[in-house]
C-alpha cells in the first residue's frame, strides 16, 4: 500500500462524492505479537488490516462513514452512506473549511530490518529471555511485538498527508520467590529495542526483590526510573490544551506565562525528536509544530487545534485530536529535558531514600493540582549511603505532579519510556526528588 496506491483509492472517493468538500483517511496496519508466560510461549497472533473513513462536508455540516473493503463497489457504498448522513446532521457553526496543500517536516520512522521480521525471529528473542530466567530459577512473562503502520489523509482541496512507521516493543516481567522485576523497550528501529537489555534489567530487579521489609508511610526522597516518570508526566500534558485552558478546566488556567517550576524543568512537544519520529500532521492534516511547553520552569506555550486557534486569534500548532476540533489538542511527542547523570549516579548520590521502578493503577484525585493516586509495583528498594540495600513492600502514593517537579534535585539523560505506542510514548529522564508522598503500605513486593 504505497502512497500512490492510497491516493488512487482516495481519488475514486472524490470522483463519487457530490459534497462541497470530501476527506479520506486510510490506515494500514500489519502487526504481530508473541506472548509468553510461565516460561513458555503460549500465543502468536498476527493482524493485517486496512480501514478507510470518508468524511463529507456540506453547508456547515459534517458526516463520516467507514469500511475495510477497498473494491469499487464498497468505496461507492461508503461514500453514499456519508452523503446520506450529512443531510440530517445539525449545522456546526465552528466547522472550518478543509485545508489545502501543506508542507510537512521530513520524518524517517521506517526500519527496513523490521519490515522482514519473521515469527521465528520474534520467538527466538523470547526463547533467549526465557532460558536466561530458567537458569536463574526465575519465571518470565511478557510480549514481543513488531508492526508496520501507515496513515494517509487527503481531501478534495488538494491536501495529501502520508506517514509510515515500523515499531518493535518487548516487555518482560520476571517472577522470583518474593517479588517481581519488570523492564520494557520500544523503538521504530529493530536494534534500539533490545530484548537482552530489558531481560537483564528485569532479572536483576527480580533477584534483588526478595525478603521485602515494611517501611512506614511518609514523605520520602525517591529516585524514579524513567518509566515511573513517564507514568506521571502524561497526566500533566493534558493541561496544555488551549481549549481546556479557555474553558478553565486546565491546571494551567490563569498560569500561562508564569514561572511554576525550577529552571531545571523544560518540557517540549517535539514529534521530530530522534527517539520519537512521530506523525508530522494532526487529525486535521495541519503540520505539527515543535512547541516548548515549559521553558526553564516557565509555562510558555499551549497547543492549539484549528478551531480553538481561530476562536482565540492564535496560530494552530498541529496537535488536533479530531477532524472538527471539538476535543481540542494534545501535545504529542513529549520530551522532558534531562541532565547529564546516569541512574546509577542518582542512586550513588542519595544518602537515604527509595528507588521506585514503576507505577500502576494511577488515577486523578484533583485535576487542577494534577494530584494523582496509584500504586508502586515490580520493585521498590531502599537506598542507603548510595547503595541499593533491601527490597521494600509496595506503597500507595498521593502526589501532585506540580509539587513533584518543584522538588527535582537531579536527572539522568532522557530516554524513551512510557507506552510503546508512538502516539503516547515519551522521552523522559530518571529523576531524584526530595519529596514523594507515600501514604499507605499495600503489601507484597510484586
Amino acid at each position: 500500500m504505497t502512497k500512490e496506491h492510497l491516493m488512487n483509492i482516495a481519488d475514486k472517493v472524490f470522483h463519487q462524492s457530490s459534497a462541497s468538500e470530501t476527506e479520506v483517511v486510510i490506515t494500514v496496519t500489519d502487526e504481530a505479537l508473541t506472548r509468553f508466560a510461565n516460561n513458555e510461549i503460549h500465543q502468536n497472533v498476527a493482524r493485517n488490516d486496512i480501514s478507510l473513513t470518508v468524511r463529507v462536508f456540506q453547508d456547515q455540516r459534517m458526516a463520516e462513514s467507514a469500511t475495510n473493503q477497498m473494491d469499487d463497489e464498497s468505496l461507492r457504498a461508503v461514500t453514499e452512506r456519508a452523503l446520506d448522513a450529512v443531510k440530517v446532521m445539525p449545522p456546526d457553526p465552528s466547522l472550518l473549511p478543509r485545508l489545502g496543500p501543506q508542507t510537512y517536516t521530513p520524518i524517517h520512522a521506517v526500519d527496513d530490518r523490521l519490515l522482514s521480521v519473521s515469527p521465528q525471529e520474534r520467538a527466538d528473542s523470547v526463547v533467549a529471555a526465557i532460558e536466561r530466567c530458567r537458569a536463574e530459577n526465575l519465571t518470565a512473562a511478557g510480549a514481543h511485538r513488531t508492526a508496520f503502520t501507515s496513515l494517509f489523509l487527503a481531501n478534495s482541496n488538494g491536501l495529501v498527508a502520508f506517514y509510515e512507521r515500523t515499531d518493535r516493543s518487548f516487555s518482560i516481567t520476571v517472577f522470583g520467590e518474593d517479588g517481581t522485576g519488570w523492564a520494557s523497550v520500544s523503538s521504530f528501529r529493530w536494534d534500539d529495542a533490545d530484548p537482552h537489555t530489558a531481560t537483564t534489567k528485569a532479572i536483576e530487579k527480580a533477584k534483588r526483590n526478595r525478603n521485602p521489609i515494611e517501611l512506614p508511610p511518609g514523605v520520602y526522597r525517591v529516585v524514579l526510573e524513567p518509566s515511573a516518570v513517564a507514568d506521571l508526566i502524561i497526566f500533566l500534558s493534558v493541561g496544555f490544551d488551549a481549549l481546556s485552558v479557555y474553558e478553565k478546566r486546565s491546571w494551567l488556567t490563569g498560569r500561562v506565562g508564569q514561572k511554576l517550576f525550577g529552571e531545571n524543568i523544560t518540557l517540549v512537544s517535539d514529534i521530530s525528536h530522534p527517539l520519537h519520529q512521530g506523525c508530522p500532521f494532526d487529525a486535521e492534516g495541519y503540520p505539527t509544530k515543535k512547541v516548548v511547553l515549559i521553558d526553564k520552569g516557565v509555562a510558555t506555550n499551549l497547543v492549539y487545534d484549528r478551531v480553538t486557534a481561530h476562536r482565540l486569534g492564535q496560530e494552530p500548532t498541529g496537535h488536533s485530536v479530531d477532524p472538527k476540533g471539538a476535543f481540542g489538542a494534545f501535545p504529542r511527542g513529549l520530551v522532558l529535558v534531562g541532565g547529564q547523570k546516569t541512574l546509577d549516579d542518582l542512586i550513588r548520590e542519595t544518602d537515604k531514600g527509595l528507588l521506585i521502578t514503576r507505577l500502576w493503577y494511577i488515577g486523578t484525585v484533583d485535576p487542577m493540582k494534577v494530584l494523582l493516586t496509584g500504586l508502586t509495583r515490580d520493585g521498590v528498594f531502599l537506598i542507603e549511603k548510595g547503595e541499593v540495600t533491601r527490597a521494600v513492600k509496595n506503597f500507595r502514593f498521593n502526589q501532585s505532579v506540580l509539587d513533584l517537579l518543584n522538588s527535582v534535585e537531579a536527572m539522568s539523560e532522557a530516554e524513551r519510556a512510557g507506552a510503546p505506542e508512538w502516539e503516547w510514548a515519551e522521552v523522559v529522564p530518571a529523576m531524584r526528588v526530595s519529596e514523594f508522598h507515600l501514604t499507605d503500605v499495600t503489601g507484597s513486593a510484586e
